[in-house]
């Protein structure tokens, strides 16, 4: 089972974005069995903890 990492928020009184674009998303499609393809662009506001974007 995977885990997502995450390390403690210099700033968590301060409200940012922080955005993660990943333009090389693939997965299976179920009805057809090709592959797909996509970019995911993930916008989010931390609290206590941001996530390890490796």
């Amino acid at each position: 089972m995977a885990n997502i990492e995450v390390f403690p928020n210099k700033y968590p009184n301060r409200d940012y974005e922080i955005t993660h674009v990943n333009p090389e998303f693939t997965s299976v499609c179920p009805v057809t069995g090709l592959p797909d393809f996509a970019t995911i662009t993930l916008y989010y506001i931390p609290d206590e903890l941001c996530i390890e974007l490796k």
